[in-house]
């Protein structure tokens, strides 16, 4: 049995004592996380597959997005809910851990430019009241939570990057990092990537908040004005509001850099990830 059949057959396992029967389970996804439709059930198990190598708490994480998508469910926002059958709590079992989501049927399209940008602009002006609407005393969102992965990813004892790979990738973190402004910002998506909106019969609903955070909006956007298949300045002219066009240029540097270090961990166990790796990493060259 493969890693990824292992952890698929966790939330199966997970599922059934939570009464959820998979009699069909089909893997939709593996990356990041293994995503697993439990068909016939109409529900989907997200497992944590990657992140726990550089994010030790990673059950955390997983919580943060349950709760902020509950939060946007709430107020009528299209996005992908926890499902109903079990609760709305991370899980753990055969040491994983995990999450359960509703099934939504995929229809074919991309989201394009206009898209991305007016939902973007809609989903942040509901997440500026995340989490202060909210009884009792939630946890503040970190800032900016995701760049984290690329000082704990280059601590690994690293089977791909070379010594002078990675000392370029740390010193590009160290020099973008010290050009953010900490002082402005808001509850964001976190990873809200063209790839992150989806085509569903009832229209386009956002997904995967794992990387649910605080910070610059400029972070948000960069994730789909960074891609050279986008026309960034589409994606601003729907989005609409004012943007710090310096602090965008810095997320975007970022979000090429977060890419880098994900994808040479993606291909540590996906080997047809390793042309993109090396691709991405020709962005910093070793001095």
């Amino acid at each position: 049995m493969t890693y990824t059949e292992t952890l698929a057959a966790a939330a199966v396992k997970v599922a059934a004592s939570l009464g959820v029967h998979a009699t069909d389970p089909v893997i939709l996804a593996d990356g990041a996380n293994v995503i697993v439709h439990l068909s016939p059930a109409p529900v989907v198990a997200k497992v944590a597959a990657s992140t726990p190598a550089v994010r030790p708490d990673n059950a955390a994480w997983l919580q943060r997005e349950l709760d902020v998508v509950r939060f946007l469910a709430g107020r009528g926002v299209p996005v992908m809910a926890p499902s109903p059958e079990v609760p709305p709590v991370v899980h753990h079992g055969d040491g994983q851990v995990m999450s359960f989501w509703c099934y939504l049927s995929p229809v074919p399209g991309l989201a394009g430019e206009d898209t991305i940008g007016s939902m973007l602009r809609d989903l942040h002006a509901e997440l500026r009241y995340y989490p202060a609407q909210l009884r009792g005393n939630p946890a503040q969102l970190p800032f900016l939570a995701p760049l984290g992965d690329i000082p704990a990813s280059l601590a690994r004892p690293q089977t791909r990057l070379t010594a002078g790979q990675a000392a370029a990738l740390a010193a590009a973190y160290a020099r973008l990092t010290a050009q953010l402004d900490p002082g402005r910002g808001q509850s964001l998506h976190g990873d809200a990537g063209a790839g992150n909106v989806m085509a569903t019969g009832a229209g386009w609903v956002w997904h995967d908040f794992e990387d649910t955070c605080t910070g610059p909006v400029a972070w948000d956007l960069a994730a789909s004005t960074a891609s050279p298949r986008l026309d960034g300045r589409r994606i601003l002219a729907a989005y609409g509001e004012p943007v710090d066009s310096a602090q965008l240029e810095v997320c975007q540097q970022l979000r090429k850099l977060h890419l880098t270090v994900w994808y040479n961990l993606y291909a540590e166990r996906l080997p047809d990830l390793a042309p993109r790796a090396a691709e991405l990493l020709t962005l910093w060259p070793v001095p």
